[in-house]
């Protein structure tokens, strides 16, 4: 059969008078119709074609097609503790005790009204590293970590400790931030 066109049949249990009809320009049951009436017809098909695997690929390239970029072996990436800092003279300050920044490896999200908000992963007894939340890529909010590791939620994109990239599509390390901890005491600086 031609792919082109598509058999008209009779209606099961409908009598031969039934199969016509009086509309010349109707064709009758059991004979050939085109599929496409028109060049238009096809153009506009097959132009909605290639626009939908346009878009689908488009997703696929964002990372959109291939499950949750934020797994990890199977299981979701923790996400980070939230945490609040003031600003004491042009520092965010926040008291880690009690924390997930209170041990070596331990790390937090923490929203300063200076910087707005930051990741800081605690590195040591006496260092911290600092960056900024803000994933190179398309600007999504960091929100996982895991073994050392920060993964961006939208495309998977993971930075370690010092805010390299990696694993993409993000290309750019994070900004960091300079930042000292005395005691209990956290300050973050530009």
């Amino acid at each position: 059969m031609d792919p082109q066109t598509a058999t008209l049949l009779p209606v099961e249990g409908a009598s031969a008078d039934a199969a016509r009809v009086d509309d010349a320009d109707t064709p009758l049951l059991g004979t050939q119709a085109p599929l496409f009436h028109s060049r238009r017809d096809f153009c506009v098909t097959a132009c909605q074609a290639l626009s939908l695997a346009a878009v689908a690929a488009t997703i696929q390239a964002c990372g959109g097609g291939g499950g949750n970029p934020n797994e990890s072996g199977g299981n979701p990436l923790p996400l980070l503790s939230s945490l609040n800092a003031t600003v004491v003279n042009g520092a965010a300050t926040l008291t880690v005790a009690g924390t997930a920044l209170a041990s070596t490896n331990g790390a937090a999200m923490v929203s300063t009204p200076n910087f707005g908000q930051v990741l800081v992963v605690r590195t040591d007894a006496a260092s911290v590293s600092v960056m900024t939340a803000t994933c190179t890529h398309q600007q999504c909010t960091i929100t996982g970590f895991e073994n050392g590791v920060f993964q961006c939620p939208c495309h998977g994109s993971r930075f370690n400790t010092t805010g390299g990239v990696v694993r993409g599509p993000a290309t750019a390390s994070l900004r960091r931030f300079n930042a000292t901890i005395t005691g209990d005491t956290l300050s973050i600086t530009a």
